[in-house]
């Protein structure tokens, strides 16, 4: 699968506040995007002269260069998921000022999960910061298109040049489920044909060969790392057919499983 280029906002932090009921949001000034997506209780900000009340299953975007801080105390159940973007080119600015203000989530329990993720992979890339930086970038690539969510549910020009990047970053996170374009279109909201149309116009392949790359990079993997047998690895990589899974092996490598495993590790472990 061809690799996207660098993304055009960069996610640069994040985290989770929960509330223990005392102090608020600081008053600052920051150079970066701030996108915030509220679980539970109320925050109130406010940003220059405009003032946001951001329940549960909302975001509010706050912007670089503004001054920006809380109303009043932090509320006991109060909790919300934070991260910062950089923008790194004009379209970048574009795509994260379009979001700025406050609005409801269109799937806020689909949005936690990217910001848990998001979390999860961070606390993993402690160790390996380079080995886990792509999947940052696609979750968030991914938060940005759920709050992006409620303007492109009809799907306009601009919105079609976003939905191969949030299909791609679907396919790394989902990869070992039984995904297909029809399940990723209806995801993104949008005909399959369509779909197919845009990702090969994108990245030059289809979504079929997409999701079998993404597979085949996992299965590599656990042949080289693991002690799995070619049968579990073939259904850790998302493949139900171990038949396919080795014929879609074969194809990208000109090897079978078990060759690549000996080949890779110089021993025979635990093969067909």
């Amino acid at each position: 699968m061809a690799a996207v280029d660098e993304t055009i906002c960069r996610m640069i932090s994040a985290g989770r506040f929960i509330s223990r009921g005392k102090g608020r949001h600081i008053t600052r000034v920051i150079d970066s995007y701030e996108l915030i997506l509220v679980v539970s209780g109320v925050l109130e900000m406010f940003e220059e002269s405009r003032r946001f009340r951001v329940a549960a299953g909302e975001y509010l975007v706050l912007s670089p260069g503004r001054r920006h801080g809380g109303i009043g105390a932090y509320s006991a159940d109060l909790s919300f998921f934070w991260c910062h973007f950089l923008a790194r080119s004009e379209a970048g600015k574009a795509r994260l000022a379009a979001l700025a203000g406050s609005a409801p989530a269109a799937r806020p329990e689909r949005f936690a999960d990217c910001f848990s993720q998001l979390l999860t992979e961070l606390k993993a890339a402690r160790n390996n910061p380079g080995e886990h930086q792509r999947c940052i970038d696609l979750l968030g690539e991914l938060l940005l298109a759920e709050a992006a969510l409620p303007q492109e549910r009809v799907v306009s020009r601009d919105a079609a040049g976003t939905i191969p990047e949030q299909a791609e970053a679907l396919i790394r996170l989902r990869f070992e489920e039984e995904i297909s374009t029809a399940t990723l279109a209806r995801e993104l909201g949008c005909h399959p044909d369509y779909l197919g149309r845009l990702y090969r116009e994108r990245f030059g392949c289809t979504v079929i060969d997409a999701i079998n790359d993404v597979r085949i990079e996992c299965a590599r993997k656990l042949l080289v790392n693991s002690h799995l047998s070619v049968k579990e690895i073939a259904f850790e990589s998302g493949y139900n057919d171990p038949v396919y899974f080795r014929r879609q092996f074969f194809r990208r490598t000109a090897m079978t499983p078990g060759e690549y495993r000996r080949c890779r590790s110089g021993g025979h472990i635990n093969t067909e």
